[in-house]
């Protein structure tokens, strides 16, 4: 019987090493750690599946988050069974909700738990494909799903290119971004941009958004980027590249 692959996706290389060399010697499974969303793409261009990932949130080095690479894992192959591995802090406990609503997790472990419950926890993960998420984690995670918040329905977003206008100037925007930025950046009119934050104002509200501040959805905007990333590519193929 060929031995499961978990893929184990932190930062920190040196502490993955050494928790991958742990994960080996407990449990019946291959343990591949990597350190960057950079390498875990190329892994997945050459053509590697994961049975399970186990993957951070936070990688500073780079633009990307754990959102891109477990938005990746899930298009590559979505038989691979994701989780979360994370320290929790509360600067991340937004991505990890949006991260929880938009995709398949099926486990969200902390690093701050003690070693043996993490190790039990992981081992249920690849047992069964399915782990209690962390008690510590918990009240970061909303107790059920909403039915609105899916990769299917994000395009909704994006529904015209003066939303996709809106969206890549917020992403590239300041922190404290303006109205006066927006319009800079897209040429538009200000009551145009106007109107196209408030046609999206429904579709934010399922969000989480309600009647949110442009910070506030550049700060969504960003933390989601490759869900918008992939949306807006999809919505200029569907009009020919326009």
């Amino acid at each position: 019987m060929r031995t499961p692959t978990l893929l184990l996706l932190d930062d920190s290389a040196a502490v993955n090493d050494l928790f991958a060399s742990l994960l080996r010697r407990e449990l019946d499974v291959e343990v591949v750690p990597l350190a960057s969303v950079e390498s875990l793409e190329a892994e997945l261009e050459a053509g590697v599946c994961f049975d399970f990932a186990l993957v951070d949130l936070s990688f500073p080095e780079e633009r990307r988050n754990g959102l891109d690479a477990l938005l990746a894992l899930h298009l590559a192959h979505s038989s691979t069974r994701l989780g979360v591995i994370t320290q929790g802090d509360t600067w991340v406990a937004l991505l990890l909700r949006d991260i929880w609503e938009l995709l398949p997790i099926a486990t969200v472990v902390s690093k701050s738990a003690p070693i043996d419950y993490q190790l039990a926890q992981i081992r249920t993960f690849v047992e069964t494909g399915l782990a209690t998420v962390d008690p510590s984690m918990q009240p970061l995670l909303p107790a059920h799903r909403s039915l609105w918040r899916t990769l299917e329905r994000f395009p909704r977003l994006v529904a015209h290119a003066g939303q996709v206008k809106l969206w890549e100037a917020l992403i590239a925007a300041p922190e404290n971004v303006s109205y006066n930025d927006v319009v800079a950046s897209t040429q538009l009119r200000l009551n145009t941009i106007k109107n196209y934050r408030a046609q999206l104002l429904p579709e934010l509200a399922h969000h989480g958004l309600i009647d949110p501040s442009l910070r506030e959805m550049r700060d969504f905007a960003l933390r989601c980027r490759p869900v918008f990333e992939r949306c807006i590519a999809e919505f200029r193929r569907s009009r020919g590249g326009a």
